[in-house]
């Protein structure tokens, strides 16, 4: 006969399973961090469960978000501003310090790299003072089947072989490149310092066409239905018929400030998301006619390109202590896409310096996690 479980056993089971109870999280609550000890400003790139970024301290990162541990890191000899590009086994991303560079993206192991051109030069960041440069974002690599493009301050925008670096054409706009491009059928798209577009055969490099602004651009060219969006810091938001460079529209944005957030695509290309800078407004807008749906306060300068992942849109703010200027604040919201009602948001901490803290890059977003790249010194994990 089997000897029955004492009765007592059931209730002493009971008791450890309520114990170890944890409840499940909700949408917006903070999950754990991980420490670069420098500040981040390079956006964050995510496949499956590895994130890929980089930071000041001149390293790039491979961080394992399941296990909440380090894969491997990669040091370079200068800030890592760049968001990584993930190409099946590489990783691609440019440094400060003048170098474009190809990894293993299992490993960390270096495959090749490639001359910038642009180590000696040193950034005017943001400040209180004259030159008004506010010199903080950098180029990130993008790619097609066979090439590899990226700006340079040097002034060239190139195109490297995906699997030698071996470099294929270069173009010359005379001044620094910052923002990156993007590609739409035969066509690269980029944007200078200068106040420059410029659409080029992505085979050869020639000119199809360009359009000057009266503004630097640090915002990247995005193609949302055939349109091309740019901003501008004469102010001004641009749509561009994507093949010729015709303006459809071109739109003064509430505040009258620089235009440095790069447009986000919303669920059905009829719309997208973009960020301003003094105005500190996160807009919600028409892609054929530039009209606003609507508009929410952001608590900063909402400089970064914003992230669409379902139901919601997720943008950062970074804030100073000026006296005289505008005020502005840390902040990292995440917003309804459809009400533009604010779901979740936290205040990032404080750090020295003009620029104050806050988050700049743009997140990395998973169906159950928020990555967070703040300027403190970590990557905040937040559920989803």
């Amino acid at each position: 006969m089997r000897s029955q479980q004492p009765w007592y056993l059931f209730f002493v089971t009971l008791i450890f399973a309520v114990m170890s109870f944890k409840p499940l999280a909700k949408s917006g609550d903070y999950l754990y961090s991980f420490q670069t000890g420098s500040e981040n400003w390079g956006s964050i790139a995510l496949k499956g469960h590895l994130a890929y970024f980089g930071s000041d301290n001149g390293k790039l990162y491979a961080y394992d978000t399941d296990r909440a541990k380090l894969r491997w890191a990669f040091s370079t000899g200068d800030k890592v501003r760049s968001k990584p590009l993930l190409d099946q086994y590489r990783v691609y991303f440019s440094s400060d310090d003048g170098q474009l560079y190809a990894l293993n993206r299992w490993t960390g192991e270096p495959l090749w790299q490639a001359q910038l051109h642009d180590g000696s030069y040193a950034r005017v960041l943001p400040a209180n003072h004259a030159p008004w440069e506010f010199d903080y974002t950098q180029s990130s690599p993008i790619a097609d089947r066979a090439n590899v493009y990226v700006g340079s301050t040097d002034g060239h925008f190139y195109a490297f072989s995906k699997h030698t670096g071996a470099l294929r054409w270069k173009f010359n706009t005379n001044t620094k490149i910052r923002a990156t491009a993007t590609l739409y059928q035969d066509l690269v798209y980029i944007t200078s310092w200068g106040g420059a577009v410029y659409a080029l055969d992505k085979h050869t490099g020639e000119l199809m066409w360009h359009y000057q602004t009266q503004g630097a651009i640090p915002s990247s060219p995005v193609i949302v239905d055939d349109v091309l969006v740019v901003g501008s810091r004469d102010t001004y938001l641009y749509g561009f018929s994507a093949l010729n460079g015709t303006i459809i529209w071109k739109k003064a944005l509430p505040g009258g400030s620089w235009v440095e957030s790069s447009a986000a695509v919303g669920k059905d290309a009829s719309h997208f998301y973009i960020g301003s800078s003094d105005a500190k407004l996160l807009f919600k807008m028409s892609t054929q006619t530039g009209d606003i749906v609507w508009q929410t306060t952001t608590p900063g300068w909402s400089w970064g390109q914003p992230v669409m992942h379902q139901d919601h849109v997720y943008i950062g703010s970074t804030g100073h202590d000026e006296p005289g200027w505008y005020v502005t604040q840390r902040g990292f919201l995440a917003v309804n896409t459809d009400s533009g009602d604010i779901v979740w948001q936290y205040q990032p901490n404080k750090i020295p310096g003009f620029v104050h803290g806050g988050v700049y890059a743009s997140p990395a977003v998973s169906n159950s996690k928020v990555l967070v790249p703040d300027l403190d010194g970590f990557i905040h994990i937040f559920e989803k």
